[in-house]
């Protein structure tokens, strides 16, 4: 599997949208093969979810990320967990251990259930 995230100084990037390197990491049962950082050549929306595709990522761990850029992105069959923060090292170790859920590696600002996507709330139906 290959996971993408998109990188500024060793942290996972805050928006994913402007973000201009991505760290692409070849895991196999759990255990870290192989990294690499690539440049996010792509300016627009549509580019840079056509390039995290042809990059072979299976799953985006990133900060915050639009709704047009999640939604392409995740109609190429790549899954997404966004609102992540942190030091890629402690992010990936997290994300092996399954601790990801915990405070630290929440981004600042983020409403709880936030993770769970952009879905809306349905109300019932108002009586008319």
């Amino acid at each position: 599997m290959k996971i993408a995230i998109p990188i500024w100084n060793g942290y996972i990037s805050s928006a994913f949208d402007f973000s201009h390197s991505l760290l692409l990491v070849e895991v196999e049962n759990g255990t870290e093969l192989e990294r690499s950082e690539v440049s996010l050549s792509a300016r627009s929306i549509p580019e840079k979810a056509n390039q995290l595709r042809y990059l072979g990522a299976e799953l985006l761990i990133c900060g915050a990320i639009s709704r047009p850029l999640a939604s392409l992105v995740a109609s190429s069959g790549i899954r997404i967990l966004p609102y992540v923060a942190g030091q890629v090292d402690e992010v990936l170790k997290a994300y092996f251990d399954d601790r990801l859920f915990e405070p630290q590696f929440m981004l600042p600002g983020c409403w709880p259930g936030a993770r769970k996507g952009f879905r809306r709330k349905r109300r019932g139906r108002r009586a008319r």
